[in-house]
């Protein structure tokens, strides 16, 4: 979505995106906003082979990952999705409370899926959990506010759970364990900090969510597409409200 709307965003993948770098196009490019998936617990976001992204120094809770501070000073005025489990249960508020974040979006449990039935072919029912999750990165992307992609992205997890407890998705032989699935995602998706924090101003152009794997389609395609974390660093002005400047 972000080069949709910006082309001067930075998407990170695969071997491209580690700690290092991340930091680096932070510092250089002082996004508005940032996007960032991979594996999580309450004190620790990794980004390309688990490498820690971002941790809070408790290593009690976990001495292999948290066992200093790293990258806390790079969040202010920010909004950011962390796309991680377990996130929300400390490092999210933290980001917000302590280390200036405008806002937050994050799990504050285990972000559940379902993998595919050959291991390569991505199918909605494949898809589902991350395309009502990603509702939060097409509204803040096309200029809406973060209560506004909350909003949204409560609304997303209804209209899938609908979808497969009394729409065509009734059908399939996952349904079952789907909705338990997405009601299950949409409980432990939070929203930290201001609720009125813009990243871009309102456009005409909606963004377009559209995964690389054609999802709707049913297509083959190679897992690693769908794990491989990534950073997106979407350029753009910020607009705040008045006033406020064992993993998984």
């Amino acid at each position: 979505m972000a080069p949709q709307l910006d082309p001067n965003a930075t998407i990170l993948f695969g071997p491209e995106a580690t700690a290092e770098n991340a930091r680096e196009a932070i510092e250089k490019l002082n996004p508005a906003y940032v996007f960032t998936t991979g594996h999580g617990i309450p004190c620790a976001t990794t980004l390309q082979n688990n490498q820690p992204f971002v941790t809070l120094a408790e290593p009690q809770m976990n001495p292999q990952y948290c066992s200093e501070n790293r990258n806390l000073d790079i969040w202010k005025g920010r909004v950011v999705h962390l796309h991680s489990c377990w996130c929300g249960r400390l490092l999210a508020p933290v980001l917000v409370q302590k280390y200036g974040a405008w806002a937050v979006f994050a799990h504050d449990d285990e972000f559940l899926f379902i993998l595919p039935d050959d291991g390569k072919t991505i199918t909605k029912d494949v898809a589902a959990p991350f395309l009502a999750e990603f509702t939060v990165d097409k509204v803040m992307l096309s200029g809406g506010t973060t209560g506004e992609a909350q909003e949204g992205r409560m609304n997303a997890y209804d209209k899938w759970i609908n979808y497969y407890l009394h729409g065509e998705g009734k059908e399939s032989d996952k349904a079952a364990i789907l909705v338990r699935i997405l009601t299950a995602d949409k409980m432990i998706s939070k929203l930290y900090g201001d609720t009125t924090a813009t990243v871009t101003r309102p456009r005409h152009v909606e963004a377009k969510l559209t995964l690389p794997l054609e999802a709707e389609r049913g297509s083959s395609v190679s897992m690693a597409l769908v794990f491989i974390p990534l950073a997106i660093l979407a350029l753009g002005g910020g607009h705040g409200s008045e006033g406020h400047n064992g993993l998984d």
